[in-house]
């Protein structure tokens, strides 16, 4: 018998025709029930008695006996052909109500702050067993999500490597936060802050990969203008508690900023000058993309967003 090197020289097809000899003891009723000729079952029995070193099926009478070797093989041919037919049968059907699943979804807190409080009642109604498991976006996500380590990634429409699948979510706009008696309130007008209060106010800015200019500091830079950053960090909720017990101005996704207005110490005012809005998307890897349980994921984070987006 080969060895598992010299497999990639084995006709397979082989092994379903010495299973059948094997059962029927008979090379008409094997080519009847193959579909091959009866001299076609013959060459397949002499290369597999050349294969196997072995007769395999004798005459013995009008019939044919296997074999002592024969006999052997009869049972682990039959068990390797089944394996081999669970390898090609369909993919089974994901069914939430019973998955185990862990998904591994890369976010800032941005992304799980707008997303995951629906998305987590939403798989808890559909699949009570699953979970979700929150990794933080870093230079390793995208290499991450070609291996095993990260499901999906929550991302902006910055530049993903092109071999990666996106789908938009929603486009997103600033707004600012301040604490509940603000200086700069009082001079806001119809909610908007002044230019002025806000380049003389200090700022919070929420920096996830580096530490370079933020928007609105690109924005203000065009208008020949600047502000003084007091604060760098690279959490959305921890800014919010900091703008909430300081003077300290934060300007980050309205998304987020309206969930943290529930704090009664914060209030949502806008900007003074126009920010560019921006893209979110998921992004998910080839290897996952026709997959039963990712598919019904990324069905879920839409339903999430829609949900987001009507309440």
């Amino acid at each position: 018998m080969p060895s598992d090197e010299n497999l990639y020289g084995v006709d397979l097809n082989l092994l379903v025709v010495l299973r059948t000899l094997l059962e029927t003891r008979s090379v008409t009723k094997t080519a009847q029930q193959s579909g091959m000729s009866q001299p076609a079952v013959s060459r397949a029995l002499a290369r597999l008695r050349e294969l196997f070193g072995d007769a395999l099926l004798v005459k013995a009478g009008t019939v044919m006996r296997p074999t002592a070797r024969g006999s052997q093989l009869l049972e682990p041919v039959q068990k390797a052909l089944a394996g081999v037919a669970d390898v090609l049968a369909a993919r089974p059907a994901f069914d939430p109500a019973r998955s185990e699943r862990v998904f591994r979804i890369a976010t800032t807190d941005y992304g799980a702050t707008v997303i995951l409080p629906r998305l987590a009642g939403l798989i808890g109604a559909e699949a009570p067993k699953a979970s979700v498991e929150i990794v933080p976006v870093g230079g390793q996500t995208f290499k991450d999500l070609g291996e095993t380590n990260v499901d999906l990634a929550l991302y902006s429409d910055n530049p993903v490597p092109p071999h990666l699948h996106t789908r938009d979510l929603f486009r997103e706009t600033f707004a600012c936060l301040l604490r509940a008696g603000h200086p700069a309130l009082g001079g806001a007008e119809r909610g908007r802050l002044t230019l002025a209060d806000y380049v003389a106010a200090s700022h919070i800015l929420v920096s996830i990969v580096g530490g370079g200019p933020g928007t609105v500091d690109n924005a203000l830079a065009l208008i020949g203008r600047s502000r003084h950053i007091a604060v760098r960090i690279p959490y959305f909720a921890t800014a919010a508690l900091v703008a909430a017990s300081s003077d300290l101005v934060l300007t980050i996704p309205r998304r987020a900023a309206e969930n943290f207005s529930d704090d009664s110490r914060l209030r949502v005012v806008e900007p003074p000058l126009e920010l560019p809005n921006f893209g979110y998307r998921m992004v998910w890897h080839e290897r996952v993309h026709a997959e039963p349980d990712h598919a019904w994921l990324r069905r879920q984070i839409l339903r999430a967003v829609r949900l987001e987006e009507t309440t």
